[in-house]
This record gives C-alpha cells, sequence and structure tokens, in this order.
C-alpha cells in the first residue's frame, strides 16, 4: 500500500487482556462466560506481521496466481480482465514472472529482473524492452512504478518487509471477519488510506501466506479494483538462476521500455484509468 516513494507505517497499540477466574470451596456446578474475542485491530497485527515474517525469510520462493482487473465505466458498467501468473523471487535482487492473458486480453508476456536490468519479453511477437534499474526489489519496484507508472499488484508481497509495504501511520483497519474458499478457514483483513483499500485473506492456521488479496483504488478517475488469488506456495525452493537474465534472440526486435509498458498498459487498462508516470519514461 505504496503511495509514490512513501513507505506506510501503522503504529497499533496491542491491549492486553487479564482474564481472572473465581473457585468456590465447594464443588457446587458453575457456569463460565465464553472467552474474549480477539481484539480485530491485534489479531491483523498478529496475522500480518507472523505473514511478513515467514515471506521475509525465505530466501526464495515461488507462487501462482488468478487475476482480475475491474474497471468500472464512465456510465456505470464494469469490465473484467482475468490473467494468470507464475512468479519465482529470490531474496534480495531477483524476479521472474510469466503473465498469461486469456481470450479477451491475450497475453504472453515474460518479467525478467537480474539485479540490474528489467527486461519484458512478449513471446507473442518476439518483442522486448529492457532498462537499467536498482540493485535491490525494494528499490526496483519503486523505480518502474516511478518512471513508467507499471503496476506490480503483488509488489507489497514481494518487498523485505511485507507488512511495512501495506501497513503505515495512516492506515487504518483490522480483522473484519472470517471466511471459508476451497474448503480452507482464512481470516479476512481489511485496511484502508487516502489512496487505496486493502483486502487480505491470511489463514487461521498452518502458515500465514496470502490465499487472496483484493486491491481498489481509490484516486483513479472511476474505480479499479485488482484481485488476486494465490496457490502453489513453495517456500526456500531452490531456483534456477538462469531464468533471471534474459537474453534476446535479436536486437532489432528491442523497444524502447516506455513506449513497451506503455503499449501492455493500453491493452489491460482504459487511457482514463492509467496511473500517472513521471516524464522520466526512457529507458537507459
Amino acid at each position: 500500500m505504496k503511495s509514490a516513494k512513501k513507505r506506510l507505517r501503522l503504529c497499533a497499540c496491542i491491549p492486553l487482556t487479564l482474564l481472572i477466574t473465581a473457585c468456590s470451596g465447594q464443588p457446587t456446578p458453575t457456569s463460565s462466560a465464553p472467552p474474549p474475542k480477539a481484539d480485530p485491530v491485534a489479531e491483523g497485527e498478529r496475522l500480518l506481521r507472523s505473514m511478513s515474517d515467514t515471506l521475509a525469510k525465505s530466501n526464495s520462493f515461488t507462487f501462482e496466481t488468478k487475476e482480475q482487473l475491474e474497471i468500472a465505466g464512465t456510465a456505470g458498467e464494469k469490465g473484467v480482465v482475468h490473467f494468470t501468473r507464475r512468479a519465482t523471487v529470490k531474496r534480495p535482487n531477483a524476479l521472474f514472472f510469466e503473465l498469461r492473458g486469456t481470450d479477451e486480453v491475450p497475453l504472453e508476456i515474460d518479467a525478467h529482473y537480474d539485479g540490474r536490468t528489467v527486461s519484458l519479453n512478449n513471446r507473442v511477437n518476439g518483442r522486448w524492452a529492457q532498462t537499467e534499474v536498482p540493485a535491490t526489489l525494494d528499490e526496483m519496484l519503486d523505480d518502474v512504478a516511478k518512471r513508467f507508472g507499471l503496476p506490480i499488484p503483488f509488489g507489497d508481497i514481494v518487498y523485505s518487509s511485507p507488512y511495512d509495504a501495506f501497513i503505515g501511520p495512516d492506515t487504518r483497519g483490522g480483522v473484519v471477519g472470517e471466511e471459508t474458499i476451497d474448503g480452507m478457514k482464512y481470516a479476512k483483513l481489511d485496511y484502508a488510506d487516502e489512496y487505496v483499500q486493502v483486502k487480505l485473506w491470511l489463514p487461521t492456521s498452518g502458515p500465514t501466506l496470502p490465499r487472496r488479496l483484493e486491491m481498489i483504488y481509490k484516486k483513479t478517475p472511476t474505480p479499479m479494483t485488482a484481485q488476486l488469488n494465490f496457490t502453489s506456495w513453495k517456500l526456500d525452493t531452490p531456483v534456477d538462476d538462469t531464468i533471471f537474465a534474459f537474453k534476446p534472440a535479436s536486437s532489432k526486435d528491442q523497444a524502447d521500455f516506455g513506449d513497451f509498458t506503455a503499449g501492455l498498459l493500453a491493452r489491460v487498462v482504459p487511457p482514463s484509468q492509467q496511473p500517472a508516470s513521471t516524464p522520466e519514461t526512457k529507458s537507459k
């Protein structure tokens, strides 16, 4: 939940609850009150920190997503596009993902980050683009968002501290309920600040890994919502480092990085909905 270079943090106060029970000297039946419900802010804090610690401690991990982007039109109509993604992360400076569209948006894009450059490869027509970027995942994600307005909806998950990426002093929220997804119970967390509302589904038992993430963008001209459903998590898994470096087949197919990302966004998001980038949009 980031705006420009601003990293948001939440200062949550976790209350302590003292449960006192009393006993009589006689073995007479007694009734006991149900245990108090967990404070929703404190419980959200606990779950988010557990998720953040789990991911931050993993040197490498992979996951898959099914994603949808819902965009409301000016006349009240809604358009929805769907994607799938397979991602590999290696800390502190490597990322690879395959983005695949469906019939309404036929995309086959591979993205490579090797600690020096980000490369995008269009498997459909062979066009590719590359730009120099900073040497860590955190800095790279901030850089491409600032220079090219390139959204990476799962970005907060792969930051060195996902908790700090999601939560800040202006963020308010906590656990709002419990839902079942594919037969498993998940706590539903809901947070918001001035720019975005984030809903996150985390398991109530077992490893605290995201199952679903929903982001509602408030500053776009008309409402826009991204939803990601995560599956196939593998933590500390061996990865092939060669996937992070891109080797183009031909230099004649290279495109300007800014033009490439603008064309990619135009296929998915109407121009009126696209995030603004700074004037510095030329590849290095």
